[in-house]
């Protein structure tokens, strides 16, 4: 089995997280049993390999939910990955943070894992800058600039930082106007408004970070729980308010005007992800463990995951 190893150096904290290949070939780092359930789901990604696979980041390591709703682990460390998000055009390249499982904790006393790179969708990781300090509790990918992530850490100095993903210098923004960040999504255009779900409501940013303002959803003040852009098409997004009549709301113009889609998880279970794949799949997952998927942009959903456990015959084609 592979360890999590804090290595203290001259540059400062510097995670590593090292594994040893159990068999050949490309199933190497494959754990035999797979998962039965799955809990405290932090995150969700379409894989762009398999477009009918879902990326689950969860509270005990990244897992893959395939067609006909069977898990399986990626790769050996279970990790708690309380941010996530992949790369819109790299099929391998995810990124994430949260904490070390607890024997390694015991072991390196470091409890904040900073910001994590895959390079092989979430096999390997390797800390990149702000290991032992920052815990981001959302991620998002931007094409500013050749490539930033923003995230919002709840650890060490809380706030909004932005990381480029060509140097790996990180800085804190002020961010005026933001505060009690749940979710962020960047658009797939560098012009796009960088959004961010917050307890208040969503937020709307239009210069890098530096500044926000209310972004309309027709529920003002309730709380806006998750948020994702389309991929491929940069003025389609997903947002997901906590209210009644609201719930998943759907805009086709980069954030300007919403309507519902009809789904609704209830107020004690909302929704904490939303992924966005090829052509108009969509999925879910909410804070009770379960897991629904549209594959007609929200219109009609099918649960593969409930209370954390698949169900039974669905989930494929």
């Amino acid at each position: 089995m592979g360890a999590l190893t804090v290595a203290r150096g001259s540059g400062g904290v510097a995670l590593v997280l090292a594994l040893a290949a159990l068999c050949s070939g490309a199933r190497a780092f494959a754990q035999p049993a797979a998962p039965v359930a799955v809990h405290h789901i932090h995150g969700l990604a379409v894989d762009p390999r398999e477009p009918e696979t879902l990326l689950v980041a969860t509270h005990t390591g990244l897992v893959r939910l395939g067609p006909k709703a069977r898990l399986e682990w990626v790769g050996e460390q279970r990790f708690d990955l309380m941010g996530f998000t992949a790369h819109p055009a790299k099929a391998n390249v995810v990124y994430a943070s949260g904490h070390p499982d607890l024997p390694t904790y015991r072991r390196e006393q470091v409890g904040n894992l900073g910001l994590l790179l895959s390079g092989d969708g979430g096999r390997t990781w390797r800390s990149v800058t702000l290991g032992g300090h920052a815990d981001f509790h959302a991620l998002t990918w931007s094409p500013r600039e050749g490539g930033q992530l923003y995230g919002w850490s709840v650890a060490g100095q809380v706030g909004l930082y932005r990381v480029s993903v060509t140097t790996w210098r990180s800085e804190r923004l002020e961010a005026r106007g933001l505060s009690n960040v749940l979710a962020l999504s960047a658009g797939r255009e560098a012009a796009a408004a960088l959004l961010a779900g917050t307890t208040e409501g969503l937020m709307a940013s239009l210069d890098g970070g530096a500044t926000w303002r209310p972004a309309a959803t027709g529920a003002p003040g309730a709380a806006v729980t998750a948020v994702a852009h389309h991929g491929l098409e940069p003025r389609l997004v997903y947002a997901y308010v906590n209210r009644r009549g609201a719930g998943l709301l759907r805009s086709r113009d980069g954030g300007a005007t919403w309507e519902p889609t009809g789904l609704f998880s209830g107020l004690d279970a909302p929704v904490v992800a939303v992924a966005v794949g090829p052509g108009d799949r969509v999925a879910v997952a909410t804070t009770a463990g379960e897991i629904q998927r549209s594959r007609d942009g929200g219109r009609t959903w099918q649960k593969v995951l409930v209370a954390g456990r698949p169900v039974a015959g669905e989930g494929g084609r």
